[in-house]
């Protein structure tokens, strides 16, 4: 990741993002936040709604610490509003659904699936919902909000580049944008193969960073 922008605490989260993911990725459980039911978009912001079949959730995570390993997440959906020219009335959510990890490794996905890493039975979704954007330069911005893992939801910030507007092959208009999370794991109380100091030298590191690579189709 080219820069990291954080106001303070992904995470939120998210969520992870990330997987939370960020692998990308108990605590205290309060009830699932349903990311999409969050956005409060003004009455004249178009909406767009993610066209998962052209986006992306990818996670990194230090292995062993020598090397990075990458997986992804293939059950996802979210919505946004977003207008360059009115960045602060933005809103952007997303949720993951964590039995999706795919590491392209059967035994190692059905091991992510456990109480070990993501539990997939009591945790079944990473959600995010935003709190604000603010314009750092050009064609970015940072995003704050909420992330929910492992039943703990915490803020998060986030690299957002908008990478703009257009329309697919079918005519309908469509947008799109990469936000780009770091978070520790350990903080959504993930700590299997963690080094006892929390540092990057155990058998999987503390620091995941999640990618989340969007098309969208408006609404």
């Amino acid at each position: 990741m080219s820069r990291t922008l954080t106001h303070a605490p992904l995470i939120a989260a998210s969520a992870a993002v990330l997987i939370g993911s960020v692998g990308l990725l108990a605590g205290f459980a309060p009830a699932p936040v349903d990311a999409s039911t969050q956005l409060q978009a003004p009455a004249n912001a178009a909406s767009y709604k993610v066209d998962s079949v052209h986006s992306t959730v990818l996670f990194r995570i230090r292995h062993m610490g020598v090397a990075n390993f990458y997986g992804v997440f293939t059950d996802f959906s979210g919505e946004f509003t977003f207008d360059p020219e009115d960045h602060a009335a933005g809103a952007f959510g997303f949720e993951v659904r964590t039995a999706s990890v795919d590491t392209r490794n059967a035994d190692r996905d059905d091991h992510l699936r456990t109480a070990d890493f993501f539990n997939s039975r009591q945790f079944p979704t990473i959600s995010f919902a935003s709190t604000g954007v603010e314009h750092v330069e050009g064609d970015l911005y940072t995003l704050t909000g909420n992330l929910t893992l492992q039943g703990e939801t915490r803020p998060v910030s986030a690299e957002l580049e908008w990478m703009g507007t257009g329309k697919n092959p079918q005519g309908k208009a469509i947008a799109g944008y990469e936000a780009r999370f770091q978070i520790k794991r350990s903080d959504f109380g993930m700590t299997k193969y963690l080094a006892a100091d929390g540092s990057e030298s155990g058998g999987l590191g503390n620091i995941v960073k999640l990618i989340v690579a969007v098309e969208a189709i408006r609404e």
